[in-house]
């Protein structure tokens, strides 16, 4: 399921309080969190504003209804069933600076999917500290979360349409009568999100998982977490937050 920058940022807030303190993830949070998510897509600024909504909630459904077709079966019964391999690595993952949770290789002869432990205790460590967002959440459930992550990609691949695929492109050169458009592909995660949300039956989508890793860490400043997230709602013309 994604990963988080392995970076510092010096100017955060020093000594927060995570133990101690709720924050606000709001009303609509799948929403705010989905858009959180799409922003992070290298051609996010290329999508018309008015198109945002669709562009999340669409993303959404396409995750919840997979899982739908899914419910009845744990996560690693659906997992055998697909012979898909799953390998737990003790240490943790990483690419290019960004530190990786679990990640799906499906080039060889059985498809597996590597999942880094370490990175699951810290999320376990982390959602101990907002128990309201996720509950007593263990390394084995975080685990579940990202198996049921890289399964949607799984059932993408093996559809043969990913999510961006079904959405609308997005224009990213115009030269006379040529034109060129690409899928967004940060709304296959989003979809994997829904996914992973809608078969564990979760609170909110699991990306909130990693904001809860920075806050944690002291890596992420509670108060831009919750502008940002305000933001967000006001974006897509969500409702008043509250707390969790």
């Amino acid at each position: 399921m994604g990963g988080v920058r392995d970076e510092v940022n010096k100017e955060c807030l020093e000594g927060l309080k995570a133990q101690t303190t709720d924050f606000a993830v709001g009303v609509d949070s799948d929403k705010a969190l989905g858009l959180m998510e799409l922003k992070r897509d290298p051609l996010y600024r290329r999508i018309p504003e008015e198109r945002l909504s669709e562009y999340v909630e669409r993303s959404l459904e396409f995750g919840r209804s997979a899982a739908a077709e899914k419910q009845g079966r744990s996560i690693r019964e659906w997992l055998e069933q697909d012979g898909i391999a799953v390998e737990t690595v003790g240490s943790s993952g990483s690419l290019f600076g960004t530190v990786l949770r679990a990640q799906i290789d499906w080039t060889g002869k059985v498809p597996k999917i590597t999942v880094y432990r370490e990175s699951m205790n810290q999320l376990a460590e982390a959602s101990a500290a907002w128990p309201q967002a996720f509950g007593k959440l263990s390394a084995e459930a975080a685990e579940d979360i990202h198996l049921a992550h890289e399964y949607y990609h799984w059932l993408e691949y093996r559809s043969g349409l990913f999510t961006g695929e079904r959405l609308a492109p997005v224009e990213t050169f115009r030269w006379g009568p040529l034109r060129r458009k690409v899928s967004i592909r940060q709304s296959g995660e989003i979809a994997a999100h829904a996914f992973a949300q809608s078969l564990l039956e979760l609170r909110h989508l699991p990306n909130l998982l990693d904001y809860l890793y920075l806050l944690h860490k002291g890596e992420l400043d509670q108060s831009a977490f919750e502008k940002e997230m305000e933001k967000c709602r006001e974006a897509l013309g969500a409702g008043r937050r509250h707390m969790v």
